[in-house]
């Protein structure tokens, strides 16, 4: 069956509300992590910052662990799975008090985390097919960044109502809102059936985790995808240093950035989708990669403005240039990942292809402080050149592919070319 226009199963809409429920629970702690931790637990900023990397470590491993259990029992059962195991890693913080306590419940809570994006990868792929899938992952961007930022407003509230008790409530807090987002899919439509089981082709469905580390053209996608993830870490690790350490920027602007940067994912992820409609979903990636490198040498250029209102400005300016890198990078990426995996394996392909911000939040926080240690022009000359071969390596490698995976309208174009193109082994 190809990639239809408008073939969407029940389902999305109590999708789209656990979302916004987990999102507005997240964001009321998200902005706060170290702290908010260290307040709930009391123990020290440092002991805290310790034992979430080591537990971010851990973490790492849930991924591939999800997407063999999203392959043998189902997305939206994982999904499901994944709120309830950070509904008791919450739920338990105000509890603990030592180190190894501390590793045990941020461990719990990161298996849930790396566990979750597969599970949510994959499900959006079996509820919706073609254009509605893309449409539906920008949907779920929104959604999101409607919640991360609302969650942010209602926890600065809480806490100057609540006071020094304030930090546990919101463990709770987030607790009950991952359970209602558990909720949400626990009474939606059943588990929705893969679009591909009604092929005519059969499924393949032996090989696990060697068949996709042999699949050379969706490991060039994971190789690209890994610079991307890495241009998305640049306003939350690489800004705040460069600006305040090496620009010499007041701490205030970044709240001004990241304001103007989630307003724009919210109101622009539906009107740049619709731009992308047409075009290839590798173009649209590579396009929003090369946003993203314009972005850099934007960010570069500020250290040369006068200090003051023009460098500000200049701040400004270039977090618009990366808004829209991001904008075009998130569904175009995520829906030709999804199209690409065959049906019986789609959970560890996307459990492979979601590695990569795990990486990146891993090397990230390291690579950018020691690049700009280096020489602040190194971090974005290195990341900008990055970004471009990968955009050139993801137009590469778009002959490799299917109509049915590089198009989210046009069906009859891939039926039309299926005589011409021979088909891939894993193409589903």
């Amino acid at each position: 069956m190809h990639n239809v226009p408008g073939r969407r199963r029940p389902g999305g809409n109590a999708f789209l509300a656990a979302l916004f429920v987990d999102a507005l629970g997240s964001g009321l702690y998200l902005p706060l992590t170290l702290l908010f931790i260290h307040e709930v637990t009391g123990l020290s900023v440092a002991t805290v910052g310790l034992g979430v990397t080591v537990a971010a470590a851990a973490g790492l491993a849930a991924s591939p662990v999800a997407g063999v259990l999203v392959d043998r029992f189902g997305s939206r059962t994982v999904l499901i799975g994944t709120y309830l195991v950070r509904a008791l890693g919450f739920a338990l913080y105000p509890l603990v008090g030592s180190f190894p306590a501390l590793i045990a419940v941020a461990a719990v809570i990161a298996v849930g985390d790396r566990a979750y994006y597969p599970a949510t990868s994959s499900y959006i792929a079996a509820i919706a097919s073609g254009a509605d899938r893309d449409r539906l992952y920008a949907f779920v961007a929104m959604a999101r960044n409607i919640g991360f930022g609302l969650g942010g407003l209602l926890s600065t509230a809480a806490l100057s109502l609540i006071g020094g008790h304030g930090f546990a409530v919101l463990a709770v807090v987030n607790a009950v809102s991952f359970l209602g987002a558990a909720a949400c899919l626990v009474l939606a439509a059943p588990r929705p059936v893969d679009e591909s089981a009604s092929s005519a082709e059969p499924v393949r469905r032996r090989g696990g985790y060697r068949s996709v580390l042999t699949d050379r053209p969706f490991l060039s996608l994971v190789a690209a995808e890994q610079v991307f993830t890495l241009a998305h870490s640049v306003l939350p690790i690489a800004l705040p240093l460069y600006a305040v350490t090496v620009l010499d920027a007041p701490a205030a602007v970044l709240g001004v950035l990241y304001t103007l940067n989630t307003a724009l994912l919210v109101v622009g992820q539906l009107p740049v989708r619709r731009l992308q409609a047409g075009a290839r979903r590798t173009h649209a990636l590579a396009l929003g990669g090369a946003v993203f490198a314009v972005s850099c040498a934007a960010f570069a250029a500020t250290a040369y403005l006068p200090h003051g209102g023009w460098q500000l400005t200049g701040l400004v300016a270039a977090t618009l240039v990366y808004t829209a890198g991001e904008l075009m990078h998130t569904a175009p990426s995520s829906a030709l990942a999804a199209a690409v995996a065959p049906a019986a394996l789609r959970g560890r392909y996307l459990a492979v292809y979601q590695l990569t911000w795990g990486v990146a939040a891993i090397i990230a926080p390291a690579g950018f402080s020691a690049l700009l240690d280096v020489a602040a022009p190194l971090l974005w000359t290195v990341l900008g050149l990055s970004l471009a071969l990968a955009c050139t390596w993801v137009l590469r490698v778009s002959g490799g592919l299917s109509d049915a995976a590089l198009y989210p309208l046009s069906a009859t174009a891939a039926m039309s070319s299926a005589a011409a193109r021979p088909r891939r082994a894993t193409d589903a």
